[in-house]
């Protein structure tokens, strides 16, 4: 999956993905984080989700990293927040108070643009890869991340009954979870639900299910 793939779904508005709410999983589950409030919450292949506004005016300092350009000035324009511009080597760096987005390639990221992270909030980032790039994602998130970060994972497993629109999201089932992330100390189970009934996007699509998985995960 190239770049432009993503690139032009934005600008042709193609963000089915998008949440115009936060995500009510991220309320239920933020305290297994065990994170303090002024603690940096990093959100890869953010887009424009609103869930960074939540998680800042919960207190968390957010990084997050984005391939889109429009996509991030969307995020600060719909949300009527100004933001500043700088640039480094690698990327543009967008910030207001105690949010910064890294405009550019997630795997650019070194260590040092995440040296104060906590912890990991990842909705759409894991599910939005295929085979072979998702395996590169999760080695590069391994190398990036500080040692003793915590992961809080959400993911889908989808079974289509049609060929249409085979593209994101991904179905990750809960095995695939565990084979991606079997370097980390601990991959725990603590939500699954069929969502099916609820979500007529994916009945359009032909799901015969989607089960929506939350997972809590230790790096060390």
């Amino acid at each position: 999956m190239k770049k432009e793939f993503w690139l032009e779904k934005w600008q042709n508005n193609q963000t089915g993905f998008h949440k115009d709410f936060t995500h009510p999983l991220l309320v239920e589950f933020i305290e297994q984080l065990n994170v303090s409030k002024g603690d940096t919450i990093f959100v890869p292949l953010c887009g424009k989700t609103i869930d960074m506004l939540w998680l800042n005016s919960q207190g968390y300092h957010v990084i997050g990293i984005e391939l889109s350009q429009l996509a991030v000035e969307q995020f600060f324009s719909q949300n009527n927040i100004s933001f500043e511009l700088a640039k480094d080597s690698l990327f543009n760096v967008y910030t207001h108070e105690n949010i910064t987005i890294y405009q550019g390639d997630f795997f650019d990221l070194t260590p040092s643009h995440l040296q104060n992270a906590k912890a990991v909030y990842d909705r759409a980032a894991l599910i939005a890869l295929p085979d072979g790039l998702v395996e590169k994602y999760t080695e590069k998130m391994l190398k990036i991340i500080p040692d003793n970060s915590i992961y809080l994972l959400i993911t889908l497993e989808l079974q289509r009954t049609t060929t249409d629109a085979l593209g994101p999201p991904f179905s990750i089932p809960d095995k695939k979870v565990h084979q991606l992330f079997t370097q980390y100390q601990s991959v725990t189970l603590l939500q699954e639900e069929d969502i099916i009934e609820r979500e007529q996007g994916f009945q359009k699509l032909g799901c015969a299910y989607v089960y929506e998985r939350v997972y809590l995960i230790d790096k060390d």
